[in-house]
């Protein structure tokens, strides 16, 4: 977790595991006696659930990184976001820097016979295009993400564009590349206030807290 804090992530997957709790609510601290049971519980369950599940927020470089997982060996890595890594000793711009952090990543997954999803940012120009779905051409320093990672996904979420076009209930996830699979568009739901996914729109919009 290079952006959130560790605190805020677990109130996401708290969230995700309840029935009754919304996101916003945790945040505000605005929670019934019914809710605080619900949150205690659930925090007891989560103990169990996650006991493999590894978070770090104070994690600054490549480096640092790639120690943990050698030192951890995981089965699959989740680094949000890769343009917030530092990497020393490399000189010639932000665009090498991100081809490094790449073929590390790629050959630490070799190595330790492990998966990495690695979240990055996208050019700010994609706001300004009348069709707002993002494109590899999207990536920051695209070049380089693009010939190396072995897929490349993007979800696209078109409430926050344009509220009166899209459903705040649905989602799509564009998969650009897939070196072992196929490229295409899904469709899927989504509800921020429960900070879920779901396999379509209805379901996304039936888990509303009454």
């Amino acid at each position: 977790n290079r952006e959130m804090s560790n605190t805020e992530m677990l109130k996401k997957i708290l969230v995700m595991e309840s029935e009754r709790l919304e996101y916003g609510n945790i945040r505000r601290n605005d929670l019934s006696e019914l809710d605080k049971e619900e949150f205690e519980l659930i925090s007891e369950k989560m103990k169990d659930k996650y006991k493999n599940l590894l978070m770090y927020d104070n994690i600054r470089s490549l480096d640092e990184s790639l120690r943990e997982i050698s030192k951890h060996k995981p089965d699959v890595i989740i680094d949000d976001y890769i343009q917030l890594i530092q990497v020393p000793g490399v000189r010639e711009g932000r665009r090498f820097e991100i081809e490094k952090i790449m073929q590390e990543y790629k050959w630490v997954c070799k190595t330790e016979d492990c998966s990495a999803i690695l979240v990055s940012q996208l050019n700010r120009e994609i706001e300004k295009r009348l069709d707002p779905r993002p494109r590899m051409s999207d990536y920051a320093e695209s070049g380089v993400i693009e010939q190396t990672a072995e897929s490349a996904m993007f979800v696209f979420y078109g409430h926050n564009f344009d509220s009166e076009r899209y459903s705040p209930y649905k989602s799509e996830v564009i998969v650009s590349k897939s070196r072992y699979g196929k490229i295409g568009t899904h469709m899927i739901g989504f509800n921020g206030g429960r900070c879920k996914f779901y396999m379509n729109s209805d379901m996304a919009e039936k888990d509303n807290i009454a």
